[in-house]
C-alpha cells in the first residue's frame, strides 16, 4: 500500500516581519527626518552657554563651524559603514557596531540604546518643550502640572506617530512648516535689532562677562577650556542626525541614507551659523533671552511670547521622531528577541500586523519608569536650581535632565565613533565586505580626532572640577554657601551619573562575556 503524505492545511502563522510593507519616507522626507531631528532647542538654548565658555562672538562661530565639520565628517563615513551591512535594520548604530566590532562592543551599544538612552532622551525632551511654553507665556505651574504637561506629549507621540510612519511622516512635515518660522525670524531679528541701534558686542570679547571669579570651574580656567567645552555641547545640537538609520526599512530608497544625512546637516549647520550669529549681534547673552528686555522697551514682548512658543513647537519635531526611531529600535529587538521581556511582547507583535504595538508599548512603559525616576530625583534634588520664575523642584527637575541628557548625547557619539573606528580597521583586515569611499580615510580621521579630544577634555573636566571644587572648600574660598553647595552637588552627580552610565552600559555585557567563554572552557 503506497503511503500518502499527509498535507498540512493549517494556516501558517505570519510574523509582522513577514509581511510587505509600504515605503514611507521619501527622499526629501528623510532630509527633513534630518533637519527636524536636529533643530529644537539646541541652538536656542546652548548659544548662550558657548558664549559664556570663550567670551567672543568670533570664537563662538568658530566653535560652531569646528563642531559641524565633525559632525558632517561622521555622516560621510556611513556610506563606507551602510555598505557593509548584510541586511536592512532600524538598529542604526547598534547595527553599525554589530558589523565592525566585537560582539561585547555590540551588546553595550544596545544596552545603552535600549536601556537608557532612548528613554532619558524622551523623557528630557518632554521637559525642555514645557520649559520653552511656560518661559514663553510667563507661566509657572507647580513641578506636578509641569510633570503632566510633559508626559502628555509623551503618550500623544507614542500612539501616533509611534503606531503608524505615516502619522510620524505627515506630523513631521507639518511641525516643520511652522517650526521654520521661528528659525527664519531667529536669523533675521539680529539684524533687524542692530538696524534698530540695539548694541552689539565686541566681536572679540565680551566685557559683560566676569572675569575675577575666586572659584571658577574647569570651563572657565582659560579660553582654551571654554572652546574645548563648547564643541560637546554643539554636538547635543546637532543630535539626531543618525534617525533615518532606524527607519531604513520604512526608505523608499536606503542607499541614499548617507546622502539625505549629509545634506540634512549641511543645511543644519547653515542655520544654526545664521542663527548663531543673529544673537550674538544682538543679544547681550547669546540667547533669546537677552532680547527681552529690549523686545520690552520698544513695545514687542508679544514677539518674544511668540518666538518661545515657535520654539516649543520645533522641539515637538524632535520627540516626534524620537519616538518613531525608538519605536522601531524596540520592534527589532524583541524580533530578534535581544532584549529583557522579549518573549512576553512577541505575541503582541504577531497579533497586530504591521502596527508595532510591542514596541510602542515597551518603548512608553521603559519611558515612563525613567520619566518617574527623573521626576523624583530631580525634586529631590531642588537646590541645583538656576532657572528664574520656576519654584525649586521644577528648576531641579530642568537641571537633573540637563546633567543626564548631555552624558545622553556623548555615549551616542562614543558609538559612533567605535563604528567609524571599527571600519577604518577593517580597510586593513577586510572581514567585511564594503564598498571603498574614497573620502572615509580623511574623513574618519576628522572625526575620531574632534570625538577623541571632546571626550577626553569632558573625563578630564569631569574629575578637575571634584579637585578643584575640594579644593577651594578646604580653603574657604567660597563666598556664598549656596554656590558652594551647587558646585558640590553638580560636579557630585556628573561623576555618579558617569560611574552609572558606564555601569549599566557596559557590566551586562561583561558578564555575559565571561558566561559564555566559561560554557565553552
Amino acid at each position: 500500500m503506497n503511503k500518502v503524505n499527509k498535507i498540512n492545511t493549517s494556516p501558517k502563522k505570519i510574523s509582522v516581519t513577514d509581511l510587505p510593507k509600504k515605503k514611507q519616507l521619501g527622499f526629501m522626507s528623510c532630509i527633513i527626518v534630518v533637519v527636524g531631528a536636529c533643530i529644537g532647542a539646541g541652538i536656542f538654548f546652548k548659544n548662550g552657554s558657548i558664549l559664556s565658555n570663550v567670551h567672543s562672538i568670533v570664537l563662538s562661530i568658530a566653535c560652531w563651524l569646528i563642531a559641524a565639520v565633525g559632525v558632517i565628517a561622521m555622516a560621510l563615513c556611513l556610506a563606507e559603514i551602510v555598505s557593509g551591512q548584510k541586511q536592512q535594520s532600524n538598529l542604526g548604530i547598534a547595527a553599525w557596531v554589530k558589523t565592525f566590532n566585537t560582539r561585547f562592543l555590540y551588546n553595550s551599544c544596545k544596552n545603552f540604546i535600549a536601556y537608557i538612552y532612548t528613554p532619558i532622551i524622551l523623557v528630557a525632551l518632554a521637559y525642555f518643550f514645557v520649559q520653552a511654553i511656560c518661559i514663553g507665556v510667563d507661566w509657572y505651574p507647580p513641578w506636578w502640572g509641569i510633570m503632566l504637561i510633559a508626559l502628555g506629549i509623551l503618550g500623544w507621540f507614542f500612539f501616533t506617530s509611534g503606531l503608524s510612519v505615516r502619522f510620524f511622516n505627515i506630523q513631521n512635515w507639518v511641525i516643520m512648516a511652522v517650526k521654520f518660522i521661528p528659525i527664519l525670524f531667529a536669523i533675521v531679528i539680529g539684524y533687524i535689532c542692530v538696524g534698530m541701534g540695539n548694541h552689539i558686542p565686541n566681536p572679540w570679547t565680551d566685557p559683560s562677562k566676569p572675569t575675577d571669579n575666586p572659584t571658577p570651574l574647569f570651563d572657565q580656567l582659560s579660553v582654551v577650556c571654554g572652546i574645548f567645552a563648547s564643541i560637546p555641547a554643539i554636538f547635543f545640537a546637532f543630535n539626531g542626525f543618525t534617525y533615518p538609520a532606524n527607519l531604513t526599512k520604512d526608505m523608499r530608497e536606503p542607499k541614499k541614507l548617507p546622502l539625505t544625512m549629509t545634506i540634512g546637516l549641511i543645511l543644519v549647520t547653515v542655520i544654526y551659523v545664521g542663527i548663531s550669529v543673529s544673537m550674538l549681534i544682538s543679544s547681550g547673552d547669546g540667547a533669546v533671552t537677552g532680547l527681552k528686555e529690549w523686545l520690552t522697551q520698544h513695545h514687542l514682548a508679544w514677539l518674544y511670547t511668540v518666538i518661545y512658543v515657535l520654539i516649543a513647537i520645533g522641539i515637538l519635531s524632535v520627540i516626534n521622531g524620537t519616538v518613531t526611531t525608538s519605536v522601531k529600535i524596540y520592534e527589532d529587538l524583541i524580533t530578534g528577541k535581544e532584549i529583557i521581556l522579549s518573549r512576553k511582547f512577541t505575541d503582541i507583535q504577531n497579533r497586530f500586523g504591521e502596527r508595532p504595538l510591542s514596541g510602542v508599548l515597551y518603548g512608553f512603559i521603559l519611558t515612563f519608569i525613567f520619566f518617574v525616576l527623573c521626576t523624583l530625583i530631580g525634586v529631590f534634588f531642588s537646590n541645583l536650581g538656576g532657572y528664574q520664575g520656576f519654584d525649586t523642584q521644577t528648576a531641579g527637575i530642568f537641571s537633573f535632565n540637563d546633567i543626564v541628557s548631555n552624558w545622553d548625547v556623548l555615549f551616542i557619539y562614543i558609538f559612533i565613533g567605535i563604528a567609524i573606528l571599527g571600519c577604518l580597521i577593517n580597510r586593513k583586515t577586510n572581514k567585511v565586505k564594503v564598498t571603498k569611499s574614497k573620502i572615509f580615510v580623511p574623513a574618519a580621521w576628522i572625526s575620531l580626532i574632534l570625538l577623541g579630544a571632546s571626550i577626553l577634555y569632558l573625563l578630564v573636566s569631569v574629575f578637575g572640577n571634584i579637585g578643584l571644587v575640594a579644593s577651594y572648600v578646604a580653603n574657604h574660598k567660597y563666598d556664598d554657601s549656596t554656590k558652594q553647595f551647587d558646585d558640590i552637588l553638580s560636579v557630585g552627580l556628573l561623576a555618579i551619573m558617569l560611574f552609572i552610565y558606564v555601569v549599566i552600559t557596559f557590566v551586562p555585557s561583561w558578564i555575559t562575556k565571561r558566561r559564555l567563554a566559561r560554557s565553552k572552557a
